[in-house]
């Protein structure tokens, strides 16, 4: 799902390390869902998704239920729906505002794109065929709708995190970062593996992976580089690897009894947060 900030190109690299040392008995928990693209790709029996957006919620949910997308919006149609949201099923208003909006911002403007030979592309067909993509990482999954604060956790969880990050604009204008790593910290003295997306953490959490990203977010600010990281304060690690945690492979041998905490794995290949590749299957 075209989604601001969307990890469709990292879940293939995160998720293992994720998943690492899960409990098939207990959940897995995203209370910062946005597009699922990352919720898409974890195969587990119990998943929980949740997010404070009531459309890119319900658009999700639909799809997990035999929703069918639609393969074409156009722009009087995208600024019908924009107006008038409360005359239209939730899912097709997600999917106006997020999918068929620049850079997956919601209402960001109406997505306006050509190919190669300058050619009008079909943008709403493209994101059609990447949510049907995601659809079979969706079923039989909960879903709801509400602050991260409110939710009941169930002890013994794998919970991943990608809040809106500290110093940024354009999601939340009054998320408070330090109320949400305490949170985390209350999870992790609960007995839940606890996972965050962020460009920096408090000192007691460790960087297990990073990889340089190009972002921005909207079409007249430009771009700029950071370094995207996902930290943990739990040890994980993965089974038969072996290195000497100098390079890009540099897992360090364990014992599958064990967890050794590795060493974090750097990708220096760029990546965009403005995510509207195909989910990586």
């Amino acid at each position: 799902m075209r989604y601001m900030g969307s990890k469709a190109r990292h879940a293939k690299h995160i998720t293992p390390i994720i998943l690492e040392g899960h409990n098939e008995s207990h959940w897995y928990i995203e209370p910062f869902l946005g597009g699922g693209n990352m919720f898409s790709c974890v195969d587990v029996a119990l998943k929980w998704g949740n997010d404070t957006s009531y459309y890119a919620v319900s658009l999700l949910e639909a799809l997990s239920k035999g929703w069918s997308v639609p393969t074409f919006l156009s722009e009087d149609e995208y600024n019908l729906i924009k107006e008038h949201p409360e005359g239209y099923d939730p899912a097709l208003v997600g999917f106006a505002a997020y999918c068929c909006s620049y850079a997956g911002k919601f209402w960001g403007g109406y997505w306006r794109a050509s190919n190669s030979k300058s050619e009008p592309r079909n943008c709403a067909s493209e994101q059609s065929r990447n949510l049907e993509k995601q659809r079979s990482g969706l079923i039989g999954s909960k879903f709801t709708v509400g602050s991260y604060l409110d939710m009941d956790i169930p002890v013994g969880s794998t919970v991943y995190c990608d809040p809106p990050y500290a110093g940024t604009t354009g999601y939340q204008s009054c998320f408070d970062s330090q109320e949400f790593w305490d949170w985390c910290e209350c999870l992790v003295d609960n007995g839940c593996r606890v996972f965050v997306s962020e460009y920096e953490a408090p000192e007691c959490w460790t960087c297990v992976w990073e990889k340089p990203v190009t972002n921005s977010l909207t079409k007249d600010t430009g771009s700029k580089k950071g370094t995207e990281k996902l930290f943990t304060t739990v040890r994980v690690g993965r089974k038969n690897r072996v290195g000497n945690g100098n390079g890009p492979a540099g897992q360090l041998e364990f014992n599958s009894e064990s967890y050794t905490l590795v060493p974090v794995v750097h990708d220096m290949t760029y990546a965009s947060r403005d995510d509207s590749d195909e989910i990586p299957f």
